[in-house]
C-alpha cells in the first residue's frame, strides 16, 4: 500500500517521532523524528513489517509487534486504540521505552499512525525507586530499630543533594541538569558517596542511606 498524501503530510508535520502501518503492518511513512530515535533512515524501513523494525515488547518482554498486534485488531474491530507503553530496538543503541499514542484512519484504506515519545529515563526512575522501595522495606523488616553496628558517616550538603536526587531515580545527566554541574562532576560526587557507605552500587548506596536515616 503507497501512504495517502494525507497520511505522509500528518507523519512527517508531527514534532515526535511518528511512523505509520496499514493493515498488514507494513511501514508506509516514517518521519525524521524517528530516523533520529531508532537511527534508521525511512529508505531501510519503508514496505518493511512493523515487527522487524520496532520490534516492540511489553514490561515482561513479551512481543507486542506480532500477530496479534493491538492496532491490527484495533482495525479489524473498528475499535480505538489506547496508549501503550513499548520497549523497542535501535540500531547499534540501548533499547528505549516509548509511550505509543495511535490513530486509526481510513481513508484510502485503514492505517494506524504512531506518535512516540522517549520515556526511557521516567521509566528508568520508576524502576530504580521501586527497588528503593523494596530494599527498604526489607531493611525495615529485619532491623525494625534502623540500627546499625557501622562507624556513622557523615556527607556534605551537596552529597546529600544528589543522594536525594538519587533515591527519587534521576540519573547522573538529569542530577546534572538540576544541579547545573558536569555530568562528570555528579559521577564524581556520587563515587565518594558510595565510598562513604561502603556501597557497591547506586541502588545500595540509596538504601544504606535510609537505613543510617541520612535522607
Amino acid at each position: 500500500m503507497r501512504a495517502p498524501a494525507d497520511i505522509v503530510a500528518l507523519v512527517e508535520g508531527a514534532g515526535d517521532p511518528a511512523f505509520a502501518v496499514d493493515a498488514t503492518r507494513t511501514i508506509i511513512a516514517w518521519n525524521r523524528a524517528a530516523e533520529k530515535l531508532f537511527s534508521l533512515p525511512a529508505a531501510e524501513v519503508v514496505g518493511r513489517n512493523c515487527s522487524q523494525i520496532v520490534a516492540g515488547r511489553d514490561a515482561r518482554g513479551r512481543p507486542v509487534c506480532n500477530t496479534l498486534c493491538p492496532a491490527l485488531l484495533a482495525i479489524q474491530r473498528r475499535e480505538p486504540l489506547g496508549p501503550m507503553e513499548l520497549q523497542v530496538d535501535r540500531r547499534n543503541g540501548a533499547p528505549l521505552w516509548v509511550a505509543v499514542s495511535s490513530i486509526i484512519t481510513t481513508n484510502g484504506g485503514p492505517c494506524v499512525v504512531h506518535i512516540l515519545r522517549d520515556i526511557t529515563e521516567e521509566h528508568h526512575r520508576k524502576s530504580f525507586v521501586q527497588q528503593v522501595l523494596q530494599g527498604a522495606i526489607a531493611l525495615s523488616s529485619s532491623d525494625p530499630d534502623g540500627s546499625t553496628d557501622s562507624a556513622p558517616v557523615v556527607l556534605s550538603p551537596r552529597q546529600t543533594t544528589i543522594l536525594k536526587l538519587l533515591a527519587s531515580g534521576a540519573g547522573t545527566r538529569a542530577i546534572a541538569r538540576t544541579l547545573g554541574i558536569s555530568p562528570a562532576t555528579v559521577r564524581n560526587h556520587i563515587q565518594q558517596i558510595m565510598v562513604a557507605l561502603q556501597a557497591h552500587s547506586r541502588l545500595e548506596a540509596v538504601v544504606q542511606a535510609l537505613q543510617r536515616r541520612l535522607l
